[in-house]
């Protein structure tokens, strides 16, 4: 027990005199969370069916809401990778993510399709696109490297040896991931009586890059007329918050028990 279990709960212990001294044991609870409002600035993400509304604002008004809540009834430390209308890439939204220690990365997003009934929601772990819509959407949110961080040599960037070792060291964090993606949908969709569109899987450029586990969320159709003017109204963003506040909650819970 000594030799082999407790180094699995206490990062050092040291012998001496006959007395085990044993470090604080690895904290592997939910203690820091990063929500990431997609877009901003210049790039402005899906338009509106009214061509008056973007979803950059939509979901920094949802991270906001949701910021706000965690930090005041659950005991965790919330950031956020913008609090205004500015321009992020989408490596510096991760490497935020990473370098404050997050357990949980959240990324929010509002959705877009030619054809304008398409409504819903959808949640996203990272992986290799598993269908034609997911790789569509995940061509759709990949696309402001291109328009806004430099073209095809930005592109290249985000694609060399680096990332392929990134995407290695996300593996262990890739049920995680799924776990919280369904937990998340599953309460989406019973709270806001919407369309399913189901977990997928996509190889997205700002989940890429982040070492804990990570979700990305479209949260509606900015292209369908409807759902655009349900996303403006805060009472409709407030219980897209919920939902997302009771996963959270019950994912840390678990994680919590394990410590």
């Amino acid at each position: 027990f000594i030799k082999k279990i407790m180094p699995l709960i206490y990062p050092e212990i040291i012998f001496k005199n006959g007395i085990i001294i044993a470090n604080p044991p690895v904290n592997f609870g939910i203690n820091t969370i990063v929500i990431d409002p997609g877009h901003g600035g210049k790039d402005p993400g899906a338009i509106g069916f009214s061509k008056k509304h973007f979803e950059k604002d939509i979901v920094l008004s949802v991270a906001k809401i949701l910021q706000k809540k965690l930090m005041k009834e659950l005991d965790v430390k919330v950031l956020i990778t913008r609090d205004k209308d500015e321009y992020v890439t989408l490596q510096e939204r991760t490497d935020f993510a990473n370098k404050e220690n997050a357990d949980l990365f959240i990324s929010l997003h509002c959705n877009a399709h030619p054809n304008k009934n398409a409504s819903g929601i959808e949640t996203f772990y990272l992986s290799t696109a598993k269908t034609d819509e997911a790789r569509a959407v995940e061509a759709l949110e990949n696309e402001v490297v291109y328009k806004y961080e430099g073209g095809e040599e930005a592109m290249q960037k985000y694609d060399e040896l680096a990332f392929i070792l990134a995407d290695m060291a996300q593996v262990e964090h890739l049920n995680e991931s799924s776990e919280i993606s369904y937990l998340l949908q599953k309460k989406l969709i019973a709270k806001m009586q919407c369309v399913d569109r189901s977990v997928k899987q996509a190889n997205f450029y700002v989940l890429r890059g982040a070492f804990m586990p990570s979700i990305l969320v479209e949260l509606g159709f900015m292209s369908n007329k409807i759902e655009e003017q349900k996303l403006l109204k805060t009472a409709y963003q407030i219980k897209l918050v919920n939902a997302i506040f009771d996963t959270v909650k019950e994912f840390k819970q678990k994680y919590d028990n394990l410590q």
